[in-house]
């Protein structure tokens, strides 16, 4: 069922206020504060999709970023999972520096054996470490090369994709990213077949994929060429160019969608 998008704008308000107080008072599950951070990403879509301006799309993914810094910070180093770090990807694509080095700094550094996959984490560490942090290329090379022993011959698209980040290797990253998106396509086709996607994910994060918009900024970084459009990565959604951000601390502050129409 199509819902339309100020409706789901709405939904979505709703869900960020009811969801602040706990936030504030760091009174949330790690699947909780994701969800508070994906709302705002979604609100960020929607405004996008809504108006074909990018102001409110920069502005939510920042208010995202900078909220989970701020979990991140009263977690303890024992319970956090760097790879369930979404929202470092929303700092990225919206070219907030200072939120995508506060979350790299205070995620965990090592894998967490008891929450996660350990390539789950070292996808999300090579990234943070490779662009947030600019870490040392030995360093790099290194979770790189334990990647690889991981996967004990296995194979893994985001391992080649770094590789090719942090390499600048231009083949590479274009047949891998090219595999990626054709991945991540037919997973959304089976989740829209099997009825597993809500309404306001209909609307908005399955037709815009933030991770790929985040990875075609690092590319760009890495002194690669980009095409002007993808599929779930529209030129629209990156044209981030002068767009002033949201204060820090703009993520405390919702205002109320329960009246509007």
């Amino acid at each position: 069922m199509s819902v339309p998008l100020w409706l789901v704008r709405k939904d979505l308000g709703i869900s960020l206020g009811q969801g602040l107080p706990y936030v504030l008072a760091r009174d949330v599950t790690p699947r909780q504060m994701l969800f508070f951070c994906g709302y705002y990403r979604r609100m960020g879509i929607a405004e996008l999709f809504m108006s074909g301006e990018v102001v409110g799309f920069v502005n939510h993914l920042s208010r995202s970023a900078h909220a989970f810094a701020f979990y991140l910070e009263g977690v303890p180093v024992e319970h956090k999972v760097t790879s369930r770090s979404e929202p470092f990807f929303d700092a990225v694509v919206c070219a907030d520096v200072k939120a995508a080095q506060a979350i790299a700094h205070a995620s965990r550094a090592t894998w967490n054996p008891d929450e996660e996959y350990e390539e789950d984490f070292l996808y999300m560490r090579l990234l943070m470490d490779g662009f947030a942090l600019e870490r040392e290329r030995g360093h790099l090379d290194a979770l790189l090369k334990r990647y690889e022993q991981v996967l004990a011959g296995g194979t893994d698209l985001r391992l080649e994709l770094c590789r090719a980040l942090l390499h600048s290797d231009q083949q590479l990253f274009d047949e891998t990213l090219e595999r990626l998106i054709g991945e991540h396509r037919r997973e959304n086709e089976k989740k829209l077949e099997q009825e597993q996607v809500s309404p306001n994910d209909m609307a908005t994060v399955f037709h815009l994929w933030v991770e790929l918009l985040a990875l075609l900024r690092l590319a760009e970084r890495a002194k690669l060429k980009v095409a002007r459009d993808y599929p779930l990565a529209p030129s629209v959604a990156r044209r981030m160019e002068s767009i002033p951000l949201p204060a820090p601390d703009a993520w405390r502050h919702i205002p109320s969608f329960v009246d509007l129409g």
